[in-house]
């Protein structure tokens, strides 16, 4: 059970993600026309990500004037009471039209996970969670997968250039040696949110912005996943290194980032 206030923050929160995501799909079948631009290599952004921001930001504003927001591409504050926002997760997907990208909003509470939605717009699913709530896909109660072994594991790995590009490749290589599926689907917050309801084995990642890791981390948390402690020594304005998984598999999966180096 959640309190009343909580589970205001929630409903108001799913509403958000399905406005917005409404919006960025407008832009997405370019029934709005946009450019997208490069912040750096591979780092893409569009006039999509900052009418959706701007559209959460304004939404937020006039319903919880008292809280702050820490998004993307406008930044902002982390107060005690704080929205973390990605208005498009994977632009990099986005921008060349793949269906493979999703709005993520969380709220925490003294840099603490209370709530975590990200929404798919191309699929029309919206995952959820509240911190003592469970997580779920709309109303339909979900779970991590029951893996127990890695030779038999669909692993998603993040990467960015910003990521050391040997690390990367030497957790790669271990992960298939280990006999694991590896993939990487470009949008970090919908990965986990996959792996929160069972579709992928494990998620991780060298480094995540808060924006797009902690809501999708709480829905892992709350579908009985495992992670790692997160954000890092920096706190949430720093972000940090993330793995998420099924229990079964997530000691194995430390031990291999640890040989590999990439814990930091």
């Amino acid at each position: 059970m959640i309190g009343a206030e909580l589970a205001a923050r929630v409903d108001f929160a799913r509403r958000l993600a399905r406005e917005a995501g409404g919006l960025a799909k407008r832009y997405f079948l370019h029934e709005i026309a946009f450019e997208a631009r490069t912040k750096g290599a591979q780092d893409w952004v569009s006039a999509a990500d900052l009418a959706v921001e701007e559209l959460i930001r304004r939404r937020l504003a006039e319903a919880f004037p008292g809280d702050t927001v820490y998004g993307e591409e406008g930044g902002g504050e982390l107060g005690t009471h704080a929205w973390l926002v990605d208005p498009i997760d994977g632009t990099l997907n986005f921008v060349h039209g793949v269906r493979y990208w999703c709005v993520s909003i969380a709220f925490a509470v003294a840099g603490e996970r209370r709530i975590g939605v990200v929404y798919d717009p191309s699929l029309d699913e919206l995952f959820w969670a509240a911190k003592g709530g469970g997580a779920w896909s709309d109303a339909t109660r979900i779970h991590v997968a029951p893996r127990d072994r890695l030779d038999y594991a669909l692993v998603c790995v993040g990467y960015v250039p910003r990521h050391p590009l040997e690390e990367h490749l030497r957790v790669k290589r271990l992960l298939h040696e280990a006999g694991a599926a590896v993939k990487d689907m470009g949008a970090g917050a919908l990965m986990l949110a996959h792996v929160a309801a069972g579709r992928y084995d494990a998620f991780l990642e060298p480094h995540m912005n808060a924006w797009d890791a902690l809501a999708g981390l709480l829905l892992v948390d709350e579908a009985g996943g495992r992670s790692l402690p997160y954000p890092g020594a920096g706190g949430l304005p720093s972000g940090g290194p993330v793995l998420a998984a099924a229990p079964g598999i997530f000691d194995v999966l430390a031990r291999l980032l640890q040989r590999a180096g990439a814990t930091g």
